[in-house]
This record gives C-alpha cells, sequence and structure tokens, in this order.
C-alpha cells in the first residue's frame, strides 16, 4: 500500500528540479569545480552491484532443480521419438521437424519468462528509481546481462542431450553450430518477451498480448502455414522462428542425401531407390530461404532491437503507467 501510494512521478520530478537548480548553482559556485549528481556512485559500481543482485535471484528462479529435470526429460524424450536417425530420403521431414520443435519450444519458453521480469519488478524498480538509486542504463543492462546465462544453460543441457540421442549428426562442429542457434534464437525470444513486458505492465493484459504475438509469430515461420497469403507476406520475416529454422536446415542437410524409394523427395529422387537429391535441392524443396550466415545476422538483430526498445518504453512511461 505504501509503495501503491507513493506519488512516485512528483518526487521525480522535484529530484529533477533539484538536481538542475543545484548544478546552475554549482556552475556558478567559484569554490565547486564539480557538478552535484543525484546519483551517489558511479554507472560502472551501479552495473556490477544489479548484476550481482540479479544473478542470484535469476539463478534461484529459473536454474532451479525442476528446470533442469524439465530439460533432461524433453532432452530424453525428444531423443527417443527421433532415436538415431538414418540419414535417407525417408528421415528428411523428420530431421527438420526436429528442429522446428527445438527452436519453437525453447523460443517460446524464454519469450514467457522473460515477459514477466519487469512487471513482477515494477513496485521495486520504481521506488528505487525515485530514491535515485540507480540509472534506468544499469539496471536495464544489469538485468538482461545476468539472467541470460541462466536462461541459455537449459536449452544447452537439452541439445546436449537430444541432439547425440536422435543421431542428428556425428560431427562435434555440427553440433556446435546448430547448438549457438537455438542459444541464439531463444535470445530472439528473450528480447521479445522483454519487449512486451517493458511496454505492458499488467500482467493480465501483457499475457493475453505475449499470447497473441508469439503464436502469430509461430504460424508466420513456415512450418505449419506453407503458403502464406500474399498480404501477410512481409510478417513472416518478423518471425524469430523462421530465422532459426532456416539457419539450421543447410547444416543438417550438408550432404547429398540418398533416395530409398520412400517417396518423401517424389520430385528429387522420383520413386527411385537408387541414386542421391542433392543438398541444394532438398534445402530449395524444404523452403528454405537466406543463407546461414542471413539468418544468424537476422536472428542477431531480433535479439538487440527488441531489448533497446524495451529499454526506450521504460524510459517513456508517463505519469499514468508509473
Amino acid at each position: 500500500r505504501l509503495i501503491q501510494a507513493w506519488d512516485n512521478e512528483a518526487v521525480a520530478e522535484q529530484m529533477d528540479a533539484c538536481v538542475e537548480k543545484d548544478n546552475d548553482a554549482a556552475s556558478k559556485d567559484t569554490i565547486g569545480d564539480k557538478a552535484f549528481s543525484k546519483y551517489n556512485t558511479g554507472w560502472m559500481l551501479q552495473y556490477r552491484t544489479l548484476v550481482h543482485r540479479s544473478l542470484k535471484n535469476s539463478r534461484s528462479a529459473i536454474f532451479t532443480p525442476i528446470n533442469i529435470i524439465k530439460s533432461c526429460a524433453l532432452g530424453f524424450v525428444s531423443g527417443l521419438l527421433w532415436f538415431q536417425m538414418a540419414y535417407t530420403e525417408s528421415r528428411v521431414f523428420d530431421r527438420s521437424s526436429y528442429f522446428f520443435f527445438t527452436m519453437t519450444f525453447w523460443v517460446f519458453d524464454a519469450m514467457f519468462q522473460s515477459f514477466m521480469a519487469f512487471p513482477q519488478e515494477r513496485a521495486v524498480i520504481l521506488k528505487e528509481r525515485s530514491s535515485g538509486s540507480y540509472r534506468l542504463s544499469a539496471y536495464f543492462m544489469g538485468k538482461t546481462t545476468s539472467e541470460m546465462p541462466t536462461r541459455l544453460v537449459l536449452p544447452l543441457i537439452y541439445m546436449i542431450i537430444s541432439f547425440w540421442m536422435a543421431s542428428i549428426s556425428t560431427k562435434f562442429s555440427m553440433f556446435i553450430a546448430t547448438t549457438l542457434i537455438s542459444l541464439l534464437s531463444v535470445m530472439a525470444g528473450e528480447a521479445i518477451g522483454l519487449f512486451v513486458g517493458a511496454t505492458i505492465y499488467d500482467m493480465e493484459k501483457g499475457m493475453t498480448a505475449m499470447t497473441v504475438i508469439s503464436l502469430a509469430l509461430a504460424l508466420l515461420g513456415g512450418f505449419f502455414v506453407e503458403n502464406v497469403p500474399s498480404f501477410l507476406q512481409w510478417a513472416k520475416f518478423l518471425s524469430p522462428f523462421k530465422y532459426a529454422f532456416d539457419a539450421s536446415l543447410p547444416l543438417v542437410f550438408d550432404e547429398p542425401v540418398p533416395c530409398d524409394g520412400s517417396g518423401a523427395l517424389e520430385s528429387l529422387c522420383g520413386g527411385s531407390s537408387t541414386g542421391y537429391a542433392a543438398s541444394e535441392d532438398v534445402i530449395s524443396y524444404l523452403g528454405v530461404q537466406g543463407t546461414v550466415g542471413f539468418n544468424v545476422g537476422i536472428l542477431i538483430v531480433i535479439g538487440l532491437v527488441p531489448r533497446y526498445v524495451a529499454y526506450l518504453a521504460l524510459r517513456a512511461k508517463k505519469e499514468g503507467d508509473r
């Protein structure tokens, strides 16, 4: 009640006015050489302190025994369902579905987990900001950089288990590359969740918006709906699911696929049980767009731009929101 009753806007405006007044006085004062600041500590000290505090909170909230068990269990279940897939025509779509499931689940998980970061801490942020405890930029950077490592550990555990059980590849370099793409997609999903959480403080409204946005981006990813209407073609390029999926498949199908007469690649193998389908043709047949480097680059952009917009949204909160 005390926090809710606190007129944060009035306090903030009063402090800003005092700081401006004192700074003007300091600039005219021949004795004082250093302008007054409402912060008693520097940005770097604030950042390190907030990282330490947020890291302790995130480890207890994200890196919990139940979440570790969840990641291990999902890894084993996925590994069993896609167990020891042969690199043949009949398993092409199984291999592609493994990556789509992996990207979809962990991006969803990161979106909803990160969405709750700011709404849950709203009262604390407003109180500490109004008292001039730290800069918003120090808090935001400390929050995002401290939670990122703990959030990436869980999908890493999943990939270590499921990748080798499913026999996606025997190359360790392939495991590293696909795992890095998975982690980049998690970072992109986390950025979108932070953006929604920073712009909508109300938990119920924010959860509704997060559900609609995440499902729309998943549907636009190209796996569920192949022929997206022409007036929505532009929207699919906003989906992190699409870029993660398109970045992974060229790495997986890096060699010609043996035909086995199953008809899975009828247009490429012609129903023959001999011969090979060129890897470039298989990738094109699966609808992959762009190179690995291009898709990875867009994932990085999606992981950075919504974070910056989220920071601007926190700074732009009006009186009614505060």
